[in-house]
């Protein structure tokens, strides 16, 4: 039998055989953590497109929003480890979510990162009729009426609830969290003035008649060169916003070093910086060993500040 196999595969063309190795050899599902239409999922859909252009397989965005993209990392965890079922996504399922969702069918370890693709920077953003016109005014509020103002978020256990939780312990105001299923569901109730305060991405507020109190980071952002920092004011470094590429763990190595490599020219792409820069966002690459440390990082920052929030009180 093993002659018989040698004669066959001796007389298969080469590109045969070469084809069974070469990936990608079919479509890839990428997985877009939160709703279509918001900042993420926009620049997902460039990373897509680019990936797909250079790889020459269809790089097919599909979306799992909820609960603050764990249900989209729950999918990708589960999927199998070939590297046909990728995600593009925040940070925040893998450093956050194993903190606070009991039920979790992950854990840190369950996923991989490939690479790092750009720091996506948060916004807290009243509507144009909004009494406040600064942070001050808001907290100053929120001390005059404890547990009453609410503020939108992304989904319990979101880096913009982290982050305004956070927030609100170290100004010593307490405020009432109301979760969405991403960016998307927060902007109606925020522009109508519905919901008094909305923690939202930069890139998901561009050119909407909003008002901007603060942004999350360590200096003013150039859409918004009005607004302060919350670094600026003051408060503590907040944690940090890395998005990128995540795959299940056990994909072959191969297959990473494909993804990682291709994920370099995405992120030195003219059409693809010129996407994340028209939303106000830099891109920041990370190979997958400086990803990986600064998501561990992140993920034990979290950890620790995660037990100083009960999250039904900010």
């Amino acid at each position: 039998m093993r002659r018989i196999l040698v004669a066959v595969l001796a007389f298969l063309p080469l590109g045969v055989c070469v084809a069974q190795d070469r990936y990608p050899s079919q479509p890839v599902q990428v997985i877009s953590v939160f709703g279509a239409g918001g900042g993420t999922d926009i620049i997902a859909r460039a990373y897509a497109t680019e990936m797909a252009r250079l790889l020459g397989q269809p790089f097919v965005v599909v979306n799992r929003d909820g609960a603050a993209g764990s249900i989209g990392f729950a999918a990708l965890a589960a999927a199998r480890p070939d590297g046909y079922t990728i995600s593009f996504a925040p940070n925040t399922p893998l450093v956050n979510s194993p903190h606070v969702i009991k039920s979790l069918s992950y854990g840190f370890d369950s996923i991989v990162p490939v690479c790092g693709v750009f720091d996506n920077v948060f916004s807290m953003a009243v509507a144009p009729s909004s009494p406040y016109k600064t942070l001050k005014d808001l907290f100053d509020d929120a001390r005059a009426k404890p547990g009453k103002i609410a503020y939108g978020n992304a989904g319990l256990g979101s880096l913009p609830h982290l982050s305004m939780a956070a927030l609100t312990r170290a100004a010593g105001v307490s405020m009432n969290p109301i979760a969405f299923r991403g960016d998307t569901g927060v902007l109606p109730q925020l522009m109508s003035g519905e919901l008094p305060v909305g923690v939202v991405a930069v890139s998901s507020i561009l050119g909407r008649d909003l008002r901007v109190l603060a942004v999350f980071s360590e200096r003013r952002q150039r859409a918004y060169p009005d607004s302060p920092s919350v670094t600026e004011l003051g408060f503590p470094k907040m944690p940090q916003a890395l998005n990128g590429v995540f795959v299940p763990r056990g994909v072959p190595k191969a297959v990473l070093e494909t993804l990682e490599r291709t994920c370099e020219q995405v992120a030195r792409t003219p059409s693809f910086i010129a996407v994340v820069e028209k939303l106000n966002q830099v891109v920041e690459y990370q190979d997958s060993a400086e990803f990986a440390r600064l998501l561990k990082a992140d993920y034990e920052f979290r950890g620790r500040l995660l037990k100083d929030i009960r999250f039904g009180e900010q």
